[in-house]
């Protein structure tokens, strides 16, 4: 056995925390060496003498307690810990099953769609829209050169845009029936 410890090692030695054993050292029931270290044994017998008759008792009782606890195998701690996994594993696998049907619960109702048709969709409006623009000059020019009624060169102008976002508005519609 050790004859002089800090601190922290005399907490260890007698199964109690460090704040105890500073709580001792207020009440001067520890004894120390030359150097500032705890003498083990000189230490144990003045706790004991010192002690609460009345708490004798619970003080036997929590020591063989921990006595008990320290002969345990440690296959109990394997099987905690093993157990643990387990439900953290269960618990991980309950989570993205719920998730998942999530995701299939908004892909039904036309919240959630896959990206690649969206991507299509998108590059298909892009085209139409393009397009349009691109030949819209070639189909109001001849149109509009003879023409000189501002109202009716505003109407062709509209007719016009309102086909090609006819178009366009159609295009992006095919996405809710993806």
């Amino acid at each position: 056995m050790m004859q002089s410890v800090n601190q922290t090692q005399f907490a260890t030695e007698i199964g109690r925390s460090k704040a105890y054993v500073s709580k001792l050292k207020q009440q001067g029931r520890l004894v120390f060496d030359e150097t500032g270290k705890v003498k083990v044994q000189e230490s144990k017998a003045l706790i004991s003498q010192t002690g609460s008759p009345e708490k004798q008792a619970v003080v036997d009782r929590n020591a063989q307690e921990r006595e008990a606890n320290q002969q345990e195998p440690q296959m109990d701690d394997m099987a905690v810990k093993a157990g643990s996994a387990y439900h953290q594993a269960r618990a991980m696998k309950e989570k993205y099953a719920a998730m998942q049907a999530k995701i299939s619960y908004e892909k039904e109702i036309g919240e959630l769609l896959r990206i690649d048709d969206v991507r299509s969709a998108v590059m298909d409006s892009d085209t139409i829209v393009r397009n349009r623009l691109e030949t819209l000059p070639d189909k109001l020019a001849p149109l509009l050169a003879t023409e000189t009624d501002e109202q009716k060169i505003r109407s062709m102008l509209i007719d016009h845009i309102e086909y090609m976002l006819i178009d366009l508005s159609q295009s992006i519609k095919k996405l809710e029936f993806v």
